[in-house]
């Protein structure tokens, strides 16, 4: 064999064992292949919710509605949601419809509908509803708004009926009334529109009060809704169960009509038949009617029993405590027959009592028939509003006075002076006036006699505070005319030099005659401050010398006694001079100074100039009605000037230790010279 035969004899038993390991690498590399492969199974294609439609698309904010939505594929667990609001109460109709109640506070938007189902997923609808603003009192001029797309129609239709209700009461008796309360569902697949529902007539219940129905708010799809209704059962229901019907009557959102019916049951009870006449209402003419004069009372009497009333008789009770007396018809009025349910009204001709009282008076009456042959009687009563009559009569006011001063003290003098005003509606004839309290025994005037031929007798209490002077107290004025004349008076009077200080009154009795001729008397007050100063003895502890020495210091003290009998609440004391000046002393405290007890104040002035020194003390107190008073004294001096020293009667002597003061040289003597030595005169 060849070297080249050789050569590539080795190089292809090299390639074929690279390949055979390449081989054995790639199949130890692979996963062994399972021993058992799965089979395909057939899992069950997931059910997906759509939406092909809501409605209504469009409402107004505040209005609570019932959105409706179309698709398919809805269970019970299928949610709807106004994106940007929140969820909403759904109501599954069917697989292929939803209802939700959007309330009605959702503000102004316009809202995506968003409709989820845990296990078949989340769908929007291709309708939005837009929530707008109510209309404006004065809208504007409305804009062609652009054509909707009609609804696509579900066939189906609403469908009422009651579900439950119940009775108030429970039972009840011919005539008388009961509240129905009805709880209505809609079993179909519409919502419900413009419903009511109305009690049936021509059975044994009747609507009440008027009412024929009561309208139903529009209701979804397995939605309901709760209503009442007010009926009275006939006189003539039976006894037992008794049925009443009910008739409800709606459309959809197509116009198309329905009505459905339901049937309740409420017990009647027997009850006895009996007469029930009252007094239902009355009118009285006029109003407020005057005492003496003819008034008209117009009423209504009712049977509001289950048995006819047989000859109705109604009078008017003429007692002690009856004000309308009988008027040209008497005061027993025939009402005859008043059937079940019946009523008679009639007018009654009467006069008031001269004697009524003014305002609200009772009237009683009384009501008498027979029922089944046997008498029966109602008594009661009735208002009858009495007019004030004003009686002239004159009214005398103490208008102003004046005594001169703002306060007094025990023992002054003083003059009343005093304006009397009529203010009534009628003269006060013969008025005499006395300062003092008045008393009569006896009734009528001083010249009047009473029943028993005793003439009445007058006492007169003078007041101890005030006594009058220059006269007896009395005083005779004639007539004060009505419409406020008025009269102005005068009188002297003297302070009780005994009184405390206080707030005292001066009686003023006036009695004068009234229209009618019996007599008016009047008392009234006039308000005097009496102040009683305290009694305090102040003396000077030393006399104050006639002349002082301008410059020279003078001592002042003074002693305060309390020679009453209250105390004294004294403050302060207080010295004001003129022409000096207070060294010490100025003002001082004294506080309360009981009866009895003294004390003391003392200053030190110094005159200034010559001339007259004027010094005041002023004791500032407390007076028993609490204000602040004063009690001052006043002293006077006379102030000279110093008198010169003394002249020097002996020569001093000189002092030895002092040295005698040095002479100044001559100057005059030693000019003299040097001229002449000018001159040549000098040596």
């Amino acid at each position: 064999m060849s070297s080249k035969r050789l050569i590539v004899y080795f190089v292809s038993l090299m390639l074929l064992s690279i390949g055979v390991w390449q081989v054995i690498a790639q199949e130890t590399t692979q996963e062994p292949p399972s021993e058992a492969t799965a089979e395909p199974t057939d899992e069950p294609t997931p059910t997906v919710i759509s939406v092909t439609s809501s409605e209504p698309r469009r409402v107004t904010r505040g209005q609570e509605i019932i959105l409706s939505i179309f698709g398919a594929n809805f269970t019970p667990n299928t949610t709807v949601r106004l994106i940007g609001f929140g969820l909403l109460e759904t109501t599954l109709v069917n697989s292929g419809a939803l209802t939700a109640k959007v309330p009605g506070t959702v503000t102004t938007n316009e809202y995506q509908i968003e409709v989820s189902d845990p296990a078949n997923g989340t769908v929007r609808s291709p309708d939005t509803l837009r929530v707008v603003a109510p209309a404006a009192t004065q809208p504007p001029q409305p804009t062609a708004a652009p054509p909707l797309d009609p609804p696509t129609a579900i066939p189906g239709e609403p469908s009422l009926v009651v579900r439950n209700y119940s009775t108030n009461p429970s039972s009840v008796t011919p005539g008388g009334g009961v509240t129905l309360t009805l709880e209505i569902v809609n079993q179909g697949n519409r919502t419900a529109q413009g419903g009511s529902v109305a009690v049936e007539s021509g059975g044994s219940f009747v609507p009440a009060s008027g009412q024929a129905l009561a309208t139903l708010p529009d209701i979804g799809p397995g939605a309901s809704t709760t209503v009442t209704l007010a009926a009275v059962a006939a006189l003539s229901a039976a006894e037992g169960p008794n049925s009443i019907s009910v008739t409800m009557a709606y459309r959809d959102f197509e116009g198309q009509t329905y009505t459905s019916t339901g049937s309740l049951t409420v017990n009647v009870q027997k009850v006895d038949e009996a007469s029930q006449v009252t007094l239902a209402r009355y009118l009285v003419n006029p109003n407020p009617a005057l005492p003496g004069e003819p008034v008209t009372v117009t009423v209504l009497v009712i049977n509001s029993g289950n048995e006819t009333a047989s000859q109705v008789l109604l009078q008017m009770s003429a007692g002690a405590d009856g004000i309308l007396l009988a008027g040209p018809q008497g005061d027993s009025f025939p009402l005859g027959d008043i059937a079940p349910g019946g009523s008679a009204g009639f007018d009654m001709p009467l006069i008031v009592g001269a004697a009524a009282k003014a305002g609200p008076q009772p009237q009683a009456f009384t009501l008498t028939y027979l029922q089944n042959g046997e008498s029966k009687q109602v008594t009661g009563s009735m208002t009858i509003e009495i007019a004030k009559t004003e009686i002239p009569a004159p009214v005398l006011l103490l208008e102003s006075y004046d005594i001169g001063a703002n306060v007094l003290k025990p023992g002054d003098q003083f003059k009343l002076t005093m304006n009397l005003q009529n203010v009534g509606t009628a003269d006060a004839t013969d008025l005499l006036i006395t300062f003092g309290t008045v008393e009569s025994s006896g009734g009528g005037d001083d010249n009047d006699n009473t029943d028993d031929g005793n003439p009445s007798t007058t006492s007169t209490t003078p007041s101890t505070t005030f006594a009058p002077l220059g006269a007896g107290g009395t005083i005779y004025v004639g007539t004060i005319a009505a419409d406020r004349e008025i009269v102005t008076l005068e009188q002297d009077f003297i302070v009780n030099g005994s009184v405390s200080s206080g707030i005292y009154s001066l009686p003023i009795t006036l009695r004068y005659k009234k229209p009618d001729g019996s007599a008016g008397q009047d008392s009234l007050r006039a308000s005097v401050v009496v102040l009683a100063p305290p009694r305090l003895r102040i003396e000077l502890q030393s006399p104050l010398p006639e002349e002082v020495n301008v410059g020279e210091p003078l001592p002042i003290a003074l002693d305060i006694i309390n020679v009453g009998k209250k105390d004294v609440d004294l403050t302060f004391a207080n010295f004001e001079v003129e022409n000096a000046e207070i060294l010490d002393g100025a003002e001082t405290f004294l506080g309360t100074l009981k009866t009895t007890e003294d004390t003391s104040v003392a200053a030190t002035i110094m005159p200034n100039d010559e001339g007259p020194v004027k010094v005041r003390v002023i004791f500032n107190y407390l007076d028993e009605l609490n204000q602040e008073q004063v009690i001052t004294e006043d002293y006077e001096i006379q102030a000279l000037l110093p008198p010169p020293p003394p002249e020097e009667e002996f020569p001093l002597i000189p002092d030895i230790n002092v040295p005698p003061p040095e002479e100044e040289p001559d100057n005059s003597a030693l000019l003299g010279r040097l001229l002449l030595g000018l001159l040549g005169l000098g040596s």
